[in-house]
């Protein structure tokens, strides 16, 4: 393919994907009916996953200063969805965990994201679904490639 009929793949995906994510996430992130904001949920379900984390942990997955962290988890806890808890071998240390109503919450946040989810995937073909599966694979294992001013090397040190 040449550097032309990129470019032009590159405009059509960049489009559609800036359009769509933003039309998904509109609708499977934000619950407001359930007291979440999309961020909120977002939070909510790396603690869900992680069962008792600290805020340093949370701040490191999302790439955030840890007082970020903190005025989301202060609202969590207001909701009564998450707790905080000392740590037991660092009494220095804070962790939050799901309450029960937390956990409820989510399991039902988490159950309309998928059935949004799954209503946009009956949209396509079976062998659509697949490819898009595959391709969405792909991408995540690939590393990160370097980029530079002038040229974006690969992993191995290839421009690109």
């Amino acid at each position: 393919m040449t550097v032309l009929e990129y470019d032009d793949y590159i405009d059509r995906i960049e489009t559609s994907w800036k359009s769509t994510v933003r039309k998904i996430q509109s609708i499977i992130l934000h619950h407001k009916d359930l007291g979440l904001t999309g961020p909120q949920y977002h939070m909510l379900a790396m603690i869900n996953a992680e069962k008792s984390c600290n805020i340093s942990f949370l701040a490191d997955k999302i790439d955030v200063k840890p007082s970020a962290i903190t005025v989301m988890i202060d609202r969590l806890v207001q909701s009564g969805y998450v707790e905080r808890r000392h740590d037991k071998q660092d009494r220095r240390a804070v962790l939050v965990s799901v309450t029960p109503l937390g956990e409820e919450v989510y399991k039902e946040a988490s159950s309309r994201s998928r059935e949004i989810m799954k209503w946009y995937l009956e949209q396509l073909e079976e062998h659509e679904v697949k490819s898009l599966t595959q391709i969405f694979e792909k991408f995540d294992a690939m590393e990160r490639p370097v980029v530079s001013s002038k040229t974006t090397k690969t992993p191995e040190g290839n421009d690109v």
